[in-house]
């Protein structure tokens, strides 16, 4: 089986700036599917978002989660298949968790706290692929959609301190909860592995104040940061 592989592209030392396409190419690499990564930058999944995938018979993939579920689905549960039912709901909570309100925290410190914005503005430019003229005219557009989409989820109701509190919560959570384990569940990777990966590498490689946030609790998962 091989796909194709629409993302963003690398960034600040990642494979990709999304921890969504992050994800999903990490996984791609655990479960050993061969994947090419497309160069279009203009093709749009049916979701209007990146990550999405295309199987050799055309078809269209969108979503990272719901990727890997078809993924793994397909192919006998290459990753998560020796997890127990117990496992796989503390997964999915910790993904969701990561993924539906940690994720909406750094998204305010890249895009609208001004110190975050005034170092993450340079990689606009590789990420979006346009001149500086261009870019000048669509951050401001892009960031009164991520203020619409903040307010919206309810975190941008917040004050700047409530939402760093909020991340610095989530983290010590999951900081707590893996202790001194080598990996999530077992001696091996898995999916949730994946997710914490592209989060933590998105906390300690952005520039600015998101990278000083992952440092207040200490994420003892030496081989998941080596890894990222």
């Amino acid at each position: 089986m091989s796909v194709t592989l629409y993302k963003f592209g690398p960034v600040m030392g990642l494979p990709d700036p999304s921890p969504f396409c992050f994800k999903l190419e990490t996984y791609l690499r655990m479960a050993g599917i061969e994947y090419t990564v497309a160069s279009d930058k203009r093709k749009k999944a049916p979701t209007g978002k990146r990550p999405f995938l295309v199987d050799e018979s055309g078809k269209v993939m969108a979503d990272s989660g719901l990727a890997i579920a078809q993924l793994e689905a397909q192919n006998g549960n290459p990753v998560d298949g020796k997890l127990t039912l117990t496992e796989r709901a503390e997964s999915l909570a910790f993904q969701r968790l990561m993924e539906e309100h940690l994720y909406w925290t750094l998204v305010y410190f890249r895009w609208l706290d001004p110190h975050g914005v005034k170092h993450w503005t340079p990689y606009m430019k590789d990420i979006l692929g346009v001149p500086g003229p261009v870019l000048a005219i669509l951050k401001p557009l892009a960031q009164r959609i991520v203020r619409k989409q903040l307010a919206g989820h309810g975190i941008g109701r917040h004050s700047p301190k409530t939402i760093q509190d909020m991340a610095i919560t989530d983290i010590g959570a999951l900081a707590h909860w893996l202790g001194q384990k080598e990996w999530g569940f077992g001696d091996q990777p898995t999916t949730f592995d994946a997710c914490l990966a592209a989060h933590v590498g998105k906390l300690s490689r952005s520039p600015g104040k998101t990278r000083s946030l992952w440092k207040h609790e200490s994420i003892a998962t030496s081989s998941v940061i080596s890894n990222v």
